[in-house]
């Protein structure tokens, strides 16, 4: 069979692509729902972040309960739960002295894609 050869698409070709892939994927039509989306990636994209997730989709945590399941320190898993709040995945309150952290209820369906949901 004969290889085909790649035909690179013209500037009006190029333009119906991006309106096609819009209309695939309406919620990145906008650079602000854009970057939404790339603070979700962005703070999924890391092992700890990951493992405090998947903490999260059990139950609420505080900081020190975090620290100690994970076995780091409480300024490693600060930055990693401000990452964390900024792309939207998890929300906190206070509560005395201690902040809860738990799961954003809208993306509540990440244990789907921890492999643990149904």
């Amino acid at each position: 069979m004969a290889k085909k050869e790649w035909i690179i698409l013209n500037k009006e070709e190029s333009k119906e692509l991006f309106n096609e892939a819009q209309e695939k994927f309406p919620h990145l039509k906008t650079d602000e729902e854009i970057e939404a989306k790339a603070a979700l990636f962005k703070a999924l994209g890391d092992e700890t972040r990951l493992k405090i997730v998947s903490l999260l989709a059990v139950r609420e945590c505080c900081l020190c309960e975090l620290v100690e399941a994970l076995g780091s320190v409480n300024s490693t898993v600060t930055h990693h739960l401000k990452l964390l709040e900024r792309g939207g995945v998890i929300q906190s309150r206070r509560e005395g002295k201690f902040t809860i952290y738990k799961l954003n209820p809208s993306v509540k369906s990440l244990d789907v894609l921890l492999g643990g949901g149904d």
